[in-house]
């Protein structure tokens, strides 16, 4: 206890900031609030609130891409920050943002004609399920400690006509512009800088066509193919060295499982760029949108059902308990090991899992450069106390009963409250880890699984010199902690692919993280004596079952039989009418199969030609099944139904909201909440 309190009282007296030594454009904007002041016409404010009112339903199944926005070139501008005024003419205000559109407060992409903090090009963003105002300012804070190609944050207040539209982060823009300005290549067009914005880009055959050319007037995509085409044929990092820089694509990894990230590569395969360096001709990941990070969006692990992965070390937070362990108010995704938290990318097997040291080194770096609770404590501190006045503003409402900025009246509606901000950045609140209760549990976990000394590294990280990514160079030019240091001295044994305690399933091994081996005591696995649903109608039931969901002898209304994989025939099965076939593998509906793909299991067209449309699954192209498809666009009631999942709740009653929409508990089971509610 004394170690840590001399170490809390050093980061107060030595630390000044977290950011500082730091080259950051943003840097002046640093604990100061950035008033933006817009003229825009009435009639295209009009315009704009006609505009916004999107709903939930028309962001599903990837129809986020199709949505009409509001542009405005010839607006007046007036920022105010410091005491000083800046005044902008012609700028462009443009609607911002995909799925985030279906909120009640909007975000906004902002093009100036002359630079503001080092930029043309800069985005507001409301992260209105950020109830803490922080993770997405957090992230990119880290990001440019860890020594990253990265955006940057700051925080400003939008005023529309004199009318104050809320409270927003700042972040730069990632555009060809930006890239002229940050790596500064000598070609006049900047040709490969190429966006991945939609889900299920992984780098695997077939996932390139989810990306684009960031520059709409060179849209070739032939360099970065080749790149996709290259990295599937490696088997090798030396191979991988060749052609991409790994150092940073392993760091933006590391960083990514810390931060609790589903939104970038590892999980949802998007929100990334990739650009070839003109120096060395090797392709850099950037990476942006840092919202649904640090517990939020993930208050039960939906994304990694299908890889039945548990917890890989005991419960470090006492908030996580319930769901069969899988945590009540986090669902134990805070305690998954790396190998737990990607979801079976060739690439990550590549770089990671077969070469677990070089991984384990980077791992610690980023922990003494930037992710742990003492140095991140006292940041968070100093951002929670400068942010308190500007939230009681954001969290009261005005004259017409509503709370500012929330303009489109069809979308989601966020309520927050200055209690709500505290508890989000605390602790636990309504089912969210807070940002700091997250930290210090990651840390503690990572430290665990890769055998660090908590101590050691927090001692390291006091002397840490952060320096900012050399976009000439490639690197951070910090040589203080190389994956490779001298303190790093790894043990394969205990590392990714080679610890016996995190794979799924070891031969007769008693594992304390595998589903269902048998006599596994373990609490941290789904069908626990102690901790399994109850013997009623709605359990999940292993009866001496060895790794699989179900025993043919259990007869419950509403468990997974083993016989064709579906809902048995009772009262709340999934399909009805005596469907002895799940409806989406019925392969005479199937129109792709003759042409050698297989159909899809959702509804989301990536492409149309001749032969029907298309979507992009598992890195693979597959059709989609217009008998299923039509019937649930046209049913539309929510959006587990489109996807054959899920079926729509009978009620309203909210337990959690993610990208696809809201979900709720109902007999025990998950279901999805109709567009109607």
């Amino acid at each position: 206890m004394k170690f840590f309190f001399v170490l809390s009282l050093l980061v107060s007296t030595v630390l000044c900031s977290y950011l500082s030594g730091l080259e950051r454009s943003f840097a002046e904007a640093d604990f100061k609030m950035i008033d933006l002041y817009f003229t825009i016409p009435t009639t295209e404010v009009d315009k704009l609130l006609q505009i916004v009112q999107i709903a939930e339903n028309q962001v599903a199944n990837g129809q986020a891409k199709n949505l009409q926005d509001f542009i405005y070139k010839e607006a007046s501008l007036a920022i105010k920050m410091n005491g000083q005024e800046t005044l902008f003419e012609n700028v462009t205000f443009k609607t911002g943002g995909m799925y985030a559109r279906s909120n009640d407060k909007v975000g906004y992409n902002i093009k100036l004609n002359e630079k503001f903090l080092g930029r043309k090009q800069i985005r507001i963003r409301p992260d209105p399920n950020d109830m803490a105002y922080m993770r997405s300012k957090i992230s990119c804070d880290i990001a440019n400690r860890i020594g990253l190609p990265s955006i940057q944050s700051a925080y400003a207040r939008l005023y529309i006509n004199n009318e104050y539209w809320g409270l927003y982060t700042v972040m730069d823009t990632i555009k060809t512009s930006w890239v002229k300005q940050t790596f500064k290549p000598a070609a006049e067009e900047v040709t490969n800088l190429i966006q991945c914005k939609y889900d299920g880009m992984t780098l695997k055959p077939g996932s390139e066509s989810l990306c684009m050319n960031a520059n709409e007037d060179y849209p070739d995509m032939t360099s970065f193919n080749e790149f996709v085409r290259q990295v599937s044929s490696a088997t090798t990092i030396e191979e991988l060295e060749k052609i991409m820089d790994v150092d940073v694509f392993l760091k933006f990894m590391a960083m990514e499982w810390l931060i609790g990230s589903f939104d970038h590569f590892l999980v949802l395969g998007h929100n990334f760029y990739f650009y070839k360096r003109e120096s060395d001709n090797k392709w850099v990941i950037i990476e942006y949108d840092y919202d649904n990070t640090f517990g939020n969006g993930v208050s039960f692990p939906v994304y990694w059902t299908g890889k039945r992965t548990g917890a890989s070390s005991q419960n470090n937070n006492q908030n996580n308990q319930g769901w069969n362990n899988w945590g009540g108010n986090q669902n134990n995704v805070i305690n998954y090991s790396f190998a737990e938290w990607e979801l079976d990318i060739p690439i990550i097997k590549t770089l990671v899992l077969d070469n677990p040291d070089r991984f384990k080194g980077i791992v610690r770096e980023v922990l003494i450069s930037a992710f742990n609770p003492t140095i991140l404590g006292d940041h968070i501190d100093q951002i929670k106390q400068f942010l308190l006045p500007y939230v009681k503003e954001d969290t009261t409402p005005g004259k017409d009963g509503r709370l500012p900025g929330r303009v489109n009246k069809r979308g989601n509606p966020h309520n927050s409250s200055v209690s709500e901000f505290e508890r989000n950045i605390e602790g636990n609140s309504n089912g969210t880890e807070g940002v700091k209760s997250w930290i210090k549990g990651k840390f503690e976990v990572a430290c665990k699984q890769y055998n660090f000394d908590q101590s050691e590294i927090l001692s390291e990280s006091l002397k840490y010199t952060p320096k900012s990514f050399n976009y000439s160079s490639g690197s951070s030019n910090n040589n203080n902690n190389q994956w490779n240091t001298n303190n790093n001295n790894t043990n394969s044994n205990n590392s990714e692919g080679n610890n016996n305690n995190n794979q799924w399933n070891n031969n007769n091994n008693n594992n304390n993280n595998q589903w269902d081996n048998n006599n596994n005591n373990n609490n941290n696995q789904w069908n626990n004596n102690n901790n399994q649903w109850n013997n009623n109608n709605n359990q999940w039931n292993n009866n001496n079952n060895n790794n699989q969901w179900d025993n043919n002898n259990n007869n419950n209304n509403n468990q997974w039989n083993n016989n064709n994989n579906q809902w048995n025939n009772n009262n709340n099965q999934w399909n009805n009418n005596n469907n002895q076939n799940n409806l989406w593998n019925d392969a005479s509906d199937c129109w792709s199969d003759v042409l050698g793909y297989s159909c899809c299991n959702g509804c989301s067209v990536v492409y149309t030609d001749k032969d029907g449309k298309w979507g992009v699954e598992h890195g693979q192209w597959c059709g989609i099944k217009q008998s299923i498809c039509q019937a649930n666009s046209a049913s539309g009631q929510c959006y587990g139904a489109t996807t054959g999942k899920y079926p729509c709740c009978q009620g309203c009653i909210v337990v959690t909201t993610d990208k696809n929409g809201r979900w709720g508990v109902e007999n025990n089971a998950w279901c999805s909440i109709s567009y109607s509610c």
